[in-house]
């Protein structure tokens, strides 16, 4: 009897092993085969932050039926022309507009429109079709909220935060990202660069702090080291979710705003996949949630459900064209640095 026990049990155990070895073959072969079947893949190559995207591929995956396959790159890397690494061609690029603007000179974009990408606003989007902007990311100021309640009054527009002596600023460094060196470009063609240069040497002398991230300026307000911080909306949002004691006001005669968009790829095989993808995103409806959820605050480009500010003042955009040059960009930094941020107040 034992030894018929023992007889079962081998066996039991082969069949055992015998059913795993064909479960792991099973799961290797539909491996190789969805490698080797890239229809069911849409490749995206991006400068977001890392795991941004991989957040939504379930609800993608839900409602298209494609797995995303995320490239993440520097955006040196991504403007950088030709494949490396061996790495698959994408369908779609996810990146800042600048860096949109220049795969499109580089001839690496495609055109494409549809009825998502059309009722995107004219500012967020290439006049040719090329790119189409998906989020957006506007200044505002971010005030401590003992600084906004005893202010009641306070006409939050550039000029007045910029030269109101009494006021506390910080803002990020105009070399510390991009995002924060668009905002002097904004600027400049905003105002004019000889009145940007008035504004921001008035402002020398109130700065507490040029902050090294985006993060700072808000964090600031909220720990009251400053009574204003000029933050882009995402992180002025962020701070709030710590539960610091921030408000965030509108610029009452509008914002600067830093664009993040998508553009089918020239060397796409499938150029439909990368489609579906920038159409989908550009239903927010879709992954908003989970886009907050990671921490992600961004504006959508074609969501109209935007509430004012602690005073009441909606958000507004500047009509800004954004054609900015590689070598415009250097002088008016340098200039900047010289004159303002290591060469006292005198523009």
């Amino acid at each position: 009897m034992k030894r018929l026990a023992s007889v079962f049990l081998f066996l039991l155990m082969a069949a055992l092993a015998f059913w795993g070895i064909l479960r792991f073959a099973r799961q290797q072969a539909e491996a190789k085969a969805e490698k080797m079947n890239p229809s069911e893949y849409v490749t995206v190559y991006t400068d977001m932050p890392s795991g941004m995207l991989e957040a939504l591929g379930d609800s993608f995956y839900m409602d298209s039926g494609l797995k995303m396959n995320v490239v993440y790159q520097s955006k040196s890397q991504l403007l950088r022309a030709g494949n490396q690494d061996d790495l698959p061609a994408p369908d779609l690029y996810i990146t800042s507009q600048d860096a949109l603007i220049h795969l499109k000179g580089d001839n690496r974009l495609v055109p494409y429109a549809s009825a998502q990408t059309d009722t995107a606003l004219n500012l967020f989007k290439d006049e040719e079709c090329y790119w189409t902007g998906l989020w957006v990311d506007p200044v505002v100021f971010a005030v401590n909220e003992d600084y906004a309640r005893k202010h009641p009054a306070f006409s939050y527009t550039w000029d007045e935060v910029l030269t109101r002596s009494s006021v506390r600023l910080s803002m990020t460094d105009f070399i510390a990202a991009d995002m924060a060196e668009d905002l002097l470009m904004c600027m400049a063609e905003h105002f004019g660069i000889e009145h940007t240069f008035a504004l921001l040497s008035r402002a020398q002398n109130q700065i507490v702090q040029y902050g090294k991230y985006l993060s700072t300026p808000s964090r600031m307000a909220g720990m009251g080291k400053c009574d204003i911080g000029i933050s882009g909306l995402n992180e002025a949002i962020r701070s709030r979710k710590e539960k610091m004691p921030v408000e965030i006001m509108y610029p009452e005669d509008g914002s600067p705003w830093y664009l993040f968009g998508g553009g089918i790829s020239a060397d796409a095989s499938r150029p439909e996949r990368g489609e579906k993808l920038l159409n989908w995103l550009l239903t927010s409806s879709e992954y908003k949630d989970k886009m907050e959820e990671n921490g992600y605050y961004y504006i959508y480009v074609n969501d109209s459900n935007m509430k004012p500010d602690g005073s009441g003042h909606s958000l507004s955009f500047w009509n800004l064209e954004k054609m900015y040059f590689d070598e415009g960009r250097k002088d008016l930094l340098t200039r900047w640095g010289e004159k303002i941020r290591f060469g006292g107040t005198n523009s």
